[in-house]
């Protein structure tokens, strides 16, 4: 139902619309008429006309029947129904008049409002970006100012819309076209949209480390069922509502290390400023498998999912026999006690004896000790290992091409099924993440991350690719 001014409905009492006007009359609604039609914007809007942002000529908000006057509003309040050349623009001007809308309409409105959004956004920062120079002006778009405006004009009925922008802005620099400066860049813009007090401090905690070169775009995959996970930016909707705020953003941070006294507070002092300028990149795929040992297959509507073997068929029956004794661990959860004081796991030999042309060194600044399997793509070569305890460096060789995996755990058993007496999802997480050693001549690569949080490691001239 639209509004009807008194003139129209001299003219064109038959109408439908009209007649349900006059049936909702009251002396007091009578008033209302009246400073509507003394309101030119809030007419035209109430019509279903052009929308002009609202001002408060006529004082309304001070008036002490503006809670009424709400009420009677929100029963001509239209659907939005945005400009084409400016969205976000018209949106904002839509949004102006809800001060004097009752919230119970603007609730209402929310579901359309938000399939509207999502579509905008899908328009402004595309799927499919093929350049770092498209990439730059998606971002720009994504976070414009006509848009950041928008969003911060929200009411506070809105407020899920203003959390779920920050998760798929922030979201959008996992992509590998993102540079450092530009993921600031976005940050620094969503530090100006009002938010609750966690997500701000987030997003403030976010920007000083950037301030401070602390801000590390890892794409280490983040596995959905770390629910407990304290620095994974996930919200929803639904009944974590607003709370999931805080958690999704830290998924974006890097993470705190080094828990040894008197040790730096973060990892990345450990490399130079240049080195930190090549800070890993890594692609960061959010599937429960990783699609580096999976690929996918669909046939007659049914997903499936096929690991691809590995050449090496030592390397092949390690990696199932990790995975069976993790699979047999979830059945049959018994911890094992095959101890042992040796560093190479069941099986392989020591990674010292292997003679590759590059030099790298590990700094274990994690919780966990570190278990390093690596093979080439050969059908007999042989496989290596090396436990890297916690707080400690180590040095080895790698060849180009050499398939790696990091297994994260504690009290090193060295069986070829579980590895380590104690662990946690960081070990189910990394079995599925193999990298390829890309070559070179001297490397420098350090493990981060406290027991019970996010396992990563560092290697700034990204000498290890996450296979694709």
């Amino acid at each position: 139902m639209r509004f009807y001014t008194q003139l129209e409905r001299e003219s064109m009492k038959t109408v439908e619309g009209v007649v349900r006007f006059e049936q909702i009359q009251s002396k007091q609604t009578a008033v209302f008429n009246a400073w509507i039609e003394s309101n030119f914007p809030l007419m035209s809007f109430l019509q279903g006309k052009e929308i002009i942002r609202f001002k408060d000529s006529s004082m309304f908000l001070k008036n002490a029947m503006l809670s009424d006057f709400k009420k009677y509003t929100a029963l001509f309040m239209p659907v939005f129904n945005p400009r084409e050349s400016n969205f976000w623009g018209t949106l904002t001007d839509y949004v102006s008049f809800f001060c004097v809308i009752d919230s119970v309409a603007i609730k209402a409105a929310l579901p359309d409002i938000s399939k509207q959004i999502i579509e905008q956004n899908a328009i402004d920062f595309p799927v499919l970006i093929l350049s770092e120079d498209a990439y730059n002006q998606a971002a720009y778009n994504l976070v414009s100012p006509t848009k950041l405006e928008a969003y911060s004009s929200f009411p506070k009925e809105w407020e899920v819309l203003r959390i779920e922008f920050m998760e798929f802005a922030l979201t959008q620099i996992n992509s590998p076209y993102c540079s450092s400066s530009t993921a600031g860049f976005i940050i620094s813009k969503l530090r100006s949209i009002p938010c609750p007090d966690e997500v701000k401090g987030a997003i403030d905690e976010a920007w000083m480390r950037f301030q401070r070169g602390q801000l590390n775009i890892q794409k280490n995959e983040v596995n959905r069922r770390k629910l407990n996970l304290p620095l994974i930016f996930r919200l929803s909707a639904g009944a974590l509502g607003l709370f999931a705020g805080l958690l999704v953003f830290y998924w974006v941070l890097s993470r705190e290390t080094y828990a040894n006294p008197g040790a730096p507070t973060s990892s990345l002092v450990y490399f130079t400023r240049k080195e930190r300028v090549f800070i890993d990149k890594t692609v960061n795929i959010h599937n429960p498998i990783r699609s580096t040992v999976y690929f996918n297959s669909n046939s007659g509507g049914l997903t499936y999912q096929i690991r691809k073997a590995f050449v090496n068929q030592k390397g092949e029956a390690l990696y199932l026999s990790l995975t069976d004794g993790l699979n047999n661990f979830y059945y049959n959860p018994i911890p094992l006690r095959d101890s042992t004081d040796e560093y190479i796991i069941k099986g392989t030999s020591s990674l010292t004896e292997l003679n590759g042309k590059a030099t790298l060194k590990f700094k274990n600044s994690s919780a966990y000790d570190v278990l390093l399997i690596a093979f080439d793509e050969q059908t007999t070569s042989p496989v290596y290992s090396r436990l890297i305890r916690k707080g400690t460096i180590q040095q080895c060789r790698l060849m180009k091409g050499t398939q790696v995996l990091f297994l994260p755990g504690k009290q090193f058993s060295g069986s070829a099924k579980i590895p380590f007496n104690v662990w946690d999802y960081n070990f189910d997480q990394s079995l599925r993440q193999v990298y390829t050693f890309g070559g070179g001549l001297s490397f420098a690569v350090v493990f981060r991350g406290d027991w019970g949080e996010e396992f990563s490691f560092t290697n700034p001239y990204q000498c290890f690719k996450l296979n694709s």
